[in-house]
């Protein structure tokens, strides 16, 4: 049986990387779940979608800071 699956919600971060850059935009995690339990999840890279609906795949090693939207 399979189990059922959590929804994901869309939340808006701005993230900043080692090398300074800022990218501004939305991540997805689970609806029961924070953006610090995607950041410590097990997986190496997470989904950013920024300002102009690009989809990139962020290494976590290069993130220094986080900062949500609520």
């Amino acid at each position: 049986m399979a189990m059922p699956k959590i929804p994901k919600i869309r939340e808006q971060a701005e993230i900043t990387l080692i090398d300074g850059t800022i990218m501004k935009g939305y991540v997805f995690i689970d609806a029961t779940s924070r953006i610090q339990d995607l950041l410590n999840d097990s997986s190496n890279f997470f989904a950013f979608v920024d300002d102009k609906s690009v989809v990139l795949l962020v290494n976590k090693n290069h993130v220094a800071h986080v900062r949500p939207y609520d």
